[in-house]
């Protein structure tokens, strides 16, 4: 797959009052695209994660891989709209301008489409 940069970029607003400025991110996955991601912890709790607008609208969670430089660990990243994702649970509930998952917590309809952590990369030698 071709990697490509994704631009994304929190609104400040009632979500998230501080917001994300502009990040360009290094897409190294196909992307889950869905309504609300539900992740269950080893000690049962759920959380839902949904999109949201800066309008306040629920909006597409989306799931890919991610590396902040080539040669480091890839990321799973979870990212909303442009007021960033709701999360939600039985005893809390936040916004979040993203959310890394640990591996453990990739739901398989999730690994299903963004495929195995992808290794680092190689450096060239010049």
């Amino acid at each position: 797959m071709l990697k490509y940069l994704l631009d994304y970029e929190v609104q400040p607003g009632e979500n998230l009052p501080e917001g994300l400025p502009r990040q360009s991110l290094v897409v190294l996955s196909p992307v889950w695209r869905g309504p609300a991601l539900s992740l269950e912890y080893p000690d049962g709790e759920v959380e839902i994660l949904e999109g949201r607008t800066a309008d306040g609208q629920p909006c597409e969670v989306q799931v890919f891989w991610t590396r902040e430089n080539p040669q480091g660990p890839a990321v799973c990243l979870a990212i909303g709209g442009d007021a960033g994702l709701r999360v939600q649970s039985e005893k809390s509930s936040r916004g979040v301008a993203f959310l890394a998952l640990a591996e453990r917590l990739i739901p398989p309809e999730v690994s299903a489409v963004i495929g195995p952590r992808p290794a680092a990369e190689t450096p060239l030698l010049g």
